[in-house]
């Protein structure tokens, strides 16, 4: 059994564990605007809980042998509304990353935020599927080296409380390379030498977005709407190796009942990359897969030029207690059901949704699906760990650990 991940809460969690999954990296920045619109105002220290916490990540897994690291946020820095977020695991076989972000919410009497984020990520062995909704797993068809360096700086206009207009420039560097392997399965670089940015490259998109965030809660939301509607686009007049551009839309919605210790959660996800063909390299494709998508699949098992995916899951509350006068933390559970898949050109996505007899039996037969369960670790006003196992017809047990909600 593969895992994703690493933890611990004071009680300290031994996972298995492979490299991260990088997730949905085209909205992350997005997600981040949305937590900030959620953020209550600086307040008194007094007057607080706890908006800080820092937790250490440990994990052991046959790709990455030990691995350790720690997470680190701080909603409310100095008093000053800002937050701070840092993350970094190391493993034995040099699978790693590192991250930071910074972001106010609080410019010029709440009518302006900033943001900035930058990360490295690293992983020698990261594994290659093939291209569109094949059926090739659960063994890869090669594997590469994966280095990607990226940064990105966004300022946005708050025109309401919880609504955001943003505008975003990003600059991301990706090597490809030969890395490391325990097996005879083919580098990517020598089996598929003509894939389009098999050599990496540089991006720079620039980007604008919306983002609307109406949720009672950034650790631990029970109700209310999220929304991202963004398009970026990346040009070689502005010295980037590739052009295309990215559409993307992703909207969430939180029901709950029994006064709130119930949630019911609904995501719907789309993507959409244009390009000429050799112009859109295969490491900026759509991607399904990982602790966000289809939690039942490896990490970027499936990529395409076009994506859509749905997301249930159904939360509860467990129980909560106080952790060394430190942090009140709380417990939930979660199951969760998702389905979706990839395009690889857009007269496939329309053969796929054609208006005939045969939509819904089509539809049904060319999705993927996964489905599992997992738990929550909210620390105060802070962050939450998320451990989940994810199943699919692929694989049996999955366990990933990210940070946040997965929408």
């Amino acid at each position: 059994m593969r895992c994703v991940g690493v933890v611990a809460v004071g009680i300290l969690c031994l996972l298995a564990a492979t490299p991260v999954a990088l997730g949905f990296d085209e909205m992350a920045a997005e997600e981040d605007i949305s937590d900030l619109l959620a953020a209550p105002p600086p307040v008194a220290e007094e007057l607080k809980q706890r908006r800080w916490a820092v937790l250490p990540q440990v994990g052991y897994g046959p790709e990455t042998s030990a691995v350790g690291g720690v997470k680190f946020t701080d909603r409310d820095l100095a008093g000053l509304g800002i937050t701070l977020d840092l993350d970094g695991t190391y493993a034995l076989n040099r699978q790693q990353s590192y991250q930071l972000s910074v972001g106010s919410p609080h410019l010029m009497s709440d009518k302006f935020l900033a943001l900035f984020r930058v990360r490295y990520y690293l992983d020698p062995e990261q594994e290659f599927f093939g291209l569109g909704n094949n059926d090739v797993g659960p063994d890869e068809v090669s594997t590469q080296l994966y280095e990607q360096t990226d940064g990105e700086l966004v300022l946005g206009w708050r025109p309401w409380n919880r609504v955001a207009v943003n505008a975003s420039v990003g600059l991301r560097h990706v090597h490809i390379g030969r890395g490391d392997r325990d097996d005879g399965t083919p580098f990517t670089v020598d089996a598929f030498p003509r894939l389009p940015g098999i050599a990496g490259g540089l991006v720079n998109p620039i980007a604008v977005s919306l983002v609307w965030n109406s949720r009672d809660d950034v650790v631990r939301p029970t109700r209310g709407w999220r929304a991202i509607v963004k398009v970026s686009h990346t040009d070689r007049a502005l010295l980037s190796d590739f052009e295309f551009t990215r559409y993307l839309v992703d909207v969430g919605y939180l029901y709950p009942f029994r006064g709130g210790r119930h949630v019911i959660a609904v995501r719907l996800n789309g993507g959409f990359i244009d390009g000429p063909r050799r112009d859109v390299p295969f490491w900026e494709l759509e991607r399904l897969g990982g602790d966000d998508t289809l939690r039942g699949y490896f990490p970027r098992r499936f990529l395409g030029s076009q994506r859509v995916l749905g997301n249930l899951e159904y939360r509860a509350r467990l129980f909560e207690f106080p952790f060394r006068d430190l942090w009140q933390v709380r417990i939930d559970g979660a199951v969760f059901g998702e389905a979706g898949r990839v395009f690889t050109s857009s007269s496939n996505l329309k053969n796929e949704f054609a208006l005939n007899r045969d939509l819904i039996q089509r539809v049904a037969q060319d999705l993927k699906y996964s489905y599992g369960g997992g738990v929550r670790i909210a620390l105060s006003e802070a962050l939450v760990a998320r451990i989940d196992v994810g199943f699919s017809d692929e694989e049996k047990g999955l366990v990933y650990l990210a940070f946040g909600q997965a929408f």
